[in-house]
């Protein structure tokens, strides 16, 4: 053999050589960088407060809409309105297996067990629309690493709007109508109404509490029965406005007040529209859809964590839907088919479709996207004033 042919050879020998070390190198550099999205389907368990009460059932929708979107499969349950079968629903979800929880903590007081069965079941959770105390959530952000984080509308923002639409509109003497003392929803809209009414020189002649909305049609009677003078009516919630509108007919006092409302959806909608409602607060139903994200993430594998690496808490912001804008508000909330936050804006928050998102996107989102205009144009809709 040639010394020409001899030296070839060890050249490509120690080619080889040095390609075959590399080549481990390489490939283990590949897998710790591979980023590629995920189609893993999960079980995500979804309650409800209770079944039968439209905004209560839209909130499951809501929620099992987007899992569905991702390709994941849904175990749903009713809480029947009592803490105690809020804390059973939990307990199933975890004992069947479920990867990961969409909750509503509606019982509030219970939250703390709720939170310590789904650690016990290594099970992620996420707070959406009844999110619990505050105190309680904080004490989960440092200690409950299968707390994801809570979503939630602006409850006492929600109340203010109203308020200011009331006194926009000349109104001094005001009624509120709404669901039982201890949910905070409530409590928050009312505190929210009354900080903007009475400083607006407004007062607030009587509060009626209800244990549900079968109660409605008496209470909303006896209250506005009490107080004449009552120049607006505010329904915290859609379920209490036919009994409001019934209530002002009966009394001959529909001309003399203005009824406004919280919580829209497709069916007090119908309210506005006709003006029986002259205007009401929504974005309600926002927290339902963007929940579930967050929680997909954790699953991934890719947890949203806010500025200070704590599982974030987002309020989205209401919005105002009156006569001018009700028509392209069902359009987009209350058209079977189509959902107000559009698939894409929803793939664009998880990680499996945006390998880039971040905390800041949702904060992104809640300030300039979810206005009603901002919704419409990304459906691709005309914006209304």
């Amino acid at each position: 053999m040639s010394k020409s042919l001899i030296r070839k050879l060890a050249v490509l020998l120690a080619v080889i050589t040095v390609f075959s070390l590399l080549l481990p190198g390489c490939s283990k550099k590949t897998k710790d960088s591979d980023t590629t999205p995920t189609d893993k389907s999960y079980k995500i368990g979804v309650n409800t407060w209770g079944s039968g009460v439209p905004v209560l059932d839209a909130f499951g929708d809501n929620a099992a809409y987007v899992a569905e979107l991702f390709g994941c499969t849904i175990m749903r349950a009713s809480d029947d309105f009592t803490p105690d079968k809020e804390t059973e629903n939990v307990q199933n979800f975890v004992s069947a297996g479920v990867d990961g929880v969409a909750l509503q903590a509606a019982g509030v007081t219970n939250l703390p067990r709720m939170a310590e069965i789904l650690a016990g079941g290594k099970t992620p959770f996420v707070l959406f629309t009844f999110i619990g105390a505050a105190d309680v959530r904080a004490q989960l952000r440092e200690s409950n690493t299968y707390y994801v984080g809570s979503v939630d509308n602006d409850l006492i923002g929600d109340g203010r709007v109203v308020a200011q639409m009331a006194l926009d509109a000349g109104r001094k003497s005001a009624v509120i109508i709404g669901g039982n003392i201890g949910d905070s929803t409530q409590d928050m809209r009312v505190q929210g109404f009354k900080e903007v009414f009475e400083a607006g020189g407004g007062k607030v002649l009587s509060v009626a509490r209800c244990t549900d909305a079968s109660e409605a049609p008496t209470k909303a009677q006896d209250m506005l029965s009490a107080n004449k003078d009552a120049d607006c009516m505010f329904a915290m919630v859609g379920d209490y406005v036919p009994a409001s509108v019934t209530a002002l007919e009966a009394l001959g006092m529909k001309d003399q007040v203005n009824l406004y409302m919280s919580g829209v959806d497709k069916h007090s909608a119908v309210y506005i529209k006709e003006g029986s409602v002259i205007a009401g607060a929504d974005g309600l139903f926002l927290a339902s859809f963007i929940a579930p994200t967050l929680l997909l993430n954790y699953m991934d594998g890719h947890a949203i964590k806010d500025e200070n690496g704590k599982a974030p808490e987002l309020l989205t912001k209401p919005f105002e839907v009156n006569a001018n804008n009700v028509d392209a508000y069902i359009s987009i909330f209350g058209t079977e088919g189509i959902a107000p936050i559009a698939d894409a804006t929803l793939k664009n928050l998880c990680w499996r479709y945006n390998q880039n998102v971040t905390y800041q996107d949702y904060v992104d989102l809640i300030e300039k996207g979810l206005s009603l205009n901002a919704l419409l144009k990304a459906h691709g809709k005309p914006e209304v004033n």
